[in-house]
């Protein structure tokens, strides 16, 4: 059973996610429910653009490989510790097909950059 402290704690921590910097960016997707998936409303946002393209260069420089981004079609946020987005993106090499990959990039709330927790193919 929660107690009147900790209810206090979890509406401070959701207070701080709106307003740190990060939580602004999640302020402005609007997430419904904390710990819920939300859809991403624009994936041409500056912001969700952005993390697409971290998410590349951060794959690329762990596999060495040499994709390049060529859209953001969608995708998920989660409001947890900071946000944490599941991008759907489009990338390609200088000399194959553009191919589909689901990209796992959390922001943590107090750190600086954000970490690419998964990059996949898409079948």
């Amino acid at each position: 059973m929660a107690t009147h402290s900790q209810n206090a704690l979890l509406l401070l921590l959701v207070a701080i996610l709106l307003i740190l910097p990060n939580g602004g960016a999640a302020a402005s997707r609007n997430p419904r429910f904390l710990g819920s998936y939300e859809p991403i409303d624009d994936p041409e946002d500056a912001h969700i653009q952005a993390l697409a393209k971290f998410a590349v260069r951060r794959h690329n420089k762990n596999s060495g490989d040499t994709l390049l981004l060529t859209r953001v079609l969608g995708g998920q946020q989660q409001v947890v510790m900071g946000m944490k987005y599941r991008l759907v993106i489009g990338a390609e090499t200088d000399i194959g097909p553009e191919e589909l990959y689901l990209a796992v990039v959390y922001e943590k709330v107090g750190k600086k950059s954000p970490d690419l927790t998964a990059f996949d193919v898409i079948p």
